[in-house]
């Protein structure tokens, strides 16, 4: 920094490609911070630094922060100052960072905001090699076919809807870097992202051509033959920019949320900028009728490993006496064992992200990451959060579950859980008319944590991908305004929480289907349909704070569960299940 007199240096958490979860080449705030969360921006200065992140990760970032002299910064709090507030506040006159890892738009208005206050910019300061010694290799995951059967939509067919979208936007062409988008475009995947299956590329598309920018040694020749078949053209990854370069002339559709700056630094000053949403994106996220029976099918698959994971832990944490093989389990040992389960079902992956097992105190740590030195016992007499999903070619899953392994739950715990049950019971049954946001459904999971002045920061729901990212837009449920509104064929999550700190937290989560309802005078309606399958816990739900109407939700969905897992159950394992899913009176 002194040498490029520089007083100050931002890193965020991301890549190239605006990516949430990042190869390991990019993780420069991690390694420099020791925070391993996957939201988070360091800024480091001559003299002192601070970590901003969400309410996600407030208790992890205190925890993995102590000792490194790094001030944290909590998002969302009244007094926290956002980094360039707090840069211009401490009179530093110079900022560094690097500009392919910070979006176009986001860019800008640093750039803005700093140079209002004489505040000088570099945004080509790239120190990783200087100060990162083993800083790891570029992924050399191959990426391969998706094959129709499961993403059911050929990509000429994709690539001709997407020019009509580009058309109607005032584009003839448009540069693509989100790695999901440009993996469902091309009904291709890839395995350099770990629980993300996207591979490391560029695309361009225009009114006549299409050319994938990526590592030649990443395509089998069936792969690269492939794509000649589909008229798409071939180029080294590495050559993306110039190629923007010497395209000129053309009206660009650039998502600025999406496309780093130093890839729009390198667009000519000719071309006119057409600013505007990828319009893959949203078709991204309207899945067509093979996805969804592709969805469908992933939950029975990973309902049945969830079941036998859930009877094993019984077992493991057995209250009546020794537990099995006796030794209690640790969260990381929990962990591990899900996968296990996850791994003997037809068309499984990988995790789609890292197991959240948090026992006690640590399940209030919304995204808790066990290790072997911090995993703690898991044993009678406490309580339990797993967030896991599995990525499967039929489609990609995310639930969660909250247990008490008391004999007798306590009442304040069985209130919570009751509470959060409700909200979420609210959320699946609505019915809304056509271009609703998710932001007007968001108070349906939140109002009996209110009426109880309780709340939970995190979003209620996020989109879905099919055998893609867990995380994808546009569509949200949560209290922050989007102007994207639900449409069918949507896959989003509904998962209300609430965490105490240093006693417990709970979280339900279920993943559901935006499905068309009905038609009136007033217009057309829609709703949801649950698609995961599990059972909520029984010995955590209080009867009493349920209506008729809740009871029958819960029952129904119980009743769904059971018909639809136990055929691939044996005998004890539905037995067991019959018994999770009795009916509440």
């Amino acid at each position: 920094m002194e040498k490029h007199d520089l007083e100050v240096c931002i890193i965020p958490t991301a890549d190239p490609h605006q990516s949430e979860y990042t190869a390991d080449c990019w993780k420069f705030r991690e390694y420099l911070s020791g925070f391993t969360g996957s939201a988070g921006t360091l800024v480091v200065s001559l003299s002192n630094a601070g970590l901003w992140t969400d309410s996600r990760y407030f208790l992890q970032a205190e925890e993995e922060l102590k000792g490194n002299h790094i001030e944290l910064f909590k998002i969302g709090f009244p007094n926290t100052p956002n980094p360039e507030s707090w840069i211009i506040e401490k009179g530093y006159h110079s900022v560094g960072f690097d500009g392919s890892v910070f979006s176009m738009d986001n860019t800008l208005k640093i750039s803005r905001l700093l140079t209002q206050h004489n505040i000088k910019i570099e945004t080509d300061f790239t120190p990783y090699n200087i100060v990162w010694p083993d800083r790891p290799t570029f992924p050399e995951g191959e990426i391969y076919i998706f094959p129709e059967d499961y993403c059911g939509e050929p990509v000429q067919s994709k690539l001709k809807r997407l020019r009509i979208k580009m058309e109607e936007q005032g584009s003839d062409c448009i540069p693509l870097v989100a790695l999901d988008e440009i993996a469902w475009l091309f009904n291709l995947r890839g395995s350099d992202i770990d629980y993300n299956p996207v591979g490391i590329c560029y695309a361009f598309i225009d009114k006549h051509q299409c050319i994938l920018f990526a590592d030649s040694s990443k395509l089998k020749s069936n792969t690269t033959a492939y794509l000649t078949a589909n008229n798409i053209e071939i180029e080294d990854y590495d050559n993306f920019s110039a190629f923007l370069e010497k395209y000129c002339g053309s009206n660009v559709l650039l998502d600025e949320s999406k496309i780093n700056y130093r890839l729009y630094k390198s667009i000519p000053k000719s071309c006119t900028i057409v600013k505007g949403i990828s319009p893959v994106t949203l078709m991204k996220s309207i899945k067509n009728e093979i996805e969804i029976a592709g969805f469908r099918k992933a939950m029975i698959y990973d309902g049945v490993a969830l079941v036998r994971f859930w009877h094993w832990l019984e077992k493991s944490v057995n209250k009546d006496g020794e537990p099995l093989n006796n030794s209690f389990p640790d969260e990381w040992t929990i962990g591990k064992q899900i996968a296990t389960f996850r791994k003997e079902q037809k068309n499984y992956v990988c995790e789609s992200f890292c197991p959240i097992v948090g026992y006690n105190e640590h399940g209030a740590i919304v995204h808790y990451e066990a290790t072997p030195d911090s995993a703690l016992q898991v044993k009678p007499n406490g309580f339990l959060l797993i967030d896991t999903g599995g990525q499967y070619l039929d489609g990609t899953t995310d639930i969660t579950r909250s247990w008490s392994f008391y004999r007798e739950t306590p009442q304040n715990y069985k209130e919570d859980y009751t509470c959060l049950l409700k909200g979420q019971i609210a959320l699946s049954s609505a019915i809304f008319p056509k271009g609703t946001r998710g932001s007007q459904l968001d108070i349906l999971a939140r109002q009996f944590m209110w009426k109880r002045h309780l709340n939970f920061w995190h979003g209620t729901g996020h989109g879905v991908g099919h055998f893609l990212n867990v995380h994808e837009g546009p569509q949200s449920i949560r209290m922050n305004e989007s102007p994207i509104s639900l449409e069918p064929g949507m896959v989003t999550s509904n998962e209300p929480g609430l965490y105490r700190a240093n006693q417990y937290g709970i979280r339900l989560e279920n993943l559901i289907l935006v499905c068309e309802n009905e038609e009136s005078d007033f217009g057309k309606y829609l709703s949801f349909e649950t698609l995961t399958l599990l059972p909520y816990d029984l010995n955590s739900i209080d009867d009493n704070l349920l209506n008729r109407e809740e009871k029958e939700w819960i029952n129904n969905y119980h009743q769904n569960v059971y018909v639809k897992l136990s055929p691939f159950l044996n005998n004890d394992e539905r037995l067991w299940l019959k018994a999770k899913t009795k009916i509440i009176k």
